[in-house]
């Protein structure tokens, strides 16, 4: 009889916001190939759901946001070229999702951050940690190769050369050198990182949501040069100004009042 695959994705709703939970604690909440696939299914559904206007995502526990791979999987998931492709495909269309998604993301960051817990951190909008938080791409330790997408989320994020030196080094960084380096943008005690998170989740909640897409889109064709993003980010720029929301956003500039809007 097969032993249960050890880890789960589960996703908790709060009005607008919802929080999608990396739950495997008892392995500093690493990732393993079925979660990857759970996770797609969850912000597929998520995206489905026009009652749902922001997400953070954050591990379960105390320990870690997420560790990276579940190295005690690799015999299973990833020792032979196919495994190896879809196990990269699998990661492939869960940042994706999560780049490209209608949804502003917020990574809720406590404990490790590392390897594909950290690819996952930078496909989000936001990052925001606690001052315990650490943060590392350990593949020079494990002989892993690293994709072209991952590298140019890390080098935009904190440049060029601190990315290869974090790359070739496996060097490990502190919350409060993260933030000096952007890594994350924010650093907070950790007895106030949920509720800084729930308050900003809120906040881009309530913005105009064709706006916060238009905008990702075009992020995305900068960092990946993907022609076909260029076209989608123009096409969504220009919903933003076809759209009733936008209508709405100068009425309530000229009443002085917080604008309603409803995504179309």
């Amino acid at each position: 009889m097969s032993m249960p695959e050890a880890g789960r994705i589960r996703v908790d709703t709060q009005g607008a916001v919802a929080t999608l939970v990396i739950d495997n604690p008892d392995r500093r909440n690493a990732i393993g190939l079925h979660m990857w696939h759970a996770m797609a299914q969850a912000l597929d559904e998520l995206s489905a759901d026009t009652n749902i206007r922001a997400l953070v995502i954050r591990g379960e526990g105390s320990r870690a946001f997420a560790s990276g791979a579940d190295i005690s999987r690799f015999d299973q998931e990833r020792s032979e070229p196919a495994g190896v492709q879809a196990y990269a495909e699998a990661t492939r269309s869960v940042l994706h999702r999560i780049a490209r998604s209608r949804l502003p993301v917020i990574a809720m960051i406590h404990g490790a951050c590392v390897g594909g817990g950290l690819n996952l951190a930078l496909a989000c909008d936001i990052r925001i940690s606690d001052e315990h938080a650490v943060f590392a791409i350990p593949a020079a330790k494990l002989g892993v190769g690293y994709g072209r997408e991952a590298l140019a989320r890390l080098a935009a994020a904190v440049g060029p050369a601190r990315a290869r030196e974090m790359v070739v080094s496996a060097r490990r960084l502190e919350a409060s050198q993260a933030l000096a380096w952007g890594l994350v943008s924010d650093v907070v005690p950790h007895v106030a990182l949920a509720d800084v998170v729930t308050e900003r989740a809120q906040m881009l909640a309530g913005l105009a949501p064709l706006t916060i897409m238009a905008a990702k889109l075009s992020v995305e064709h900068v960092l990946l040069g993907d022609p076909a993003m260029a076209e989608a980010a123009d096409l969504a720029v220009d919903a933003c100004f076809a759209s009733d929301d936008y209508v709405e956003g100068r009425r309530a500039f000229g009443e002085k009042r917080a604008p309603v809007f409803d995504g179309r």
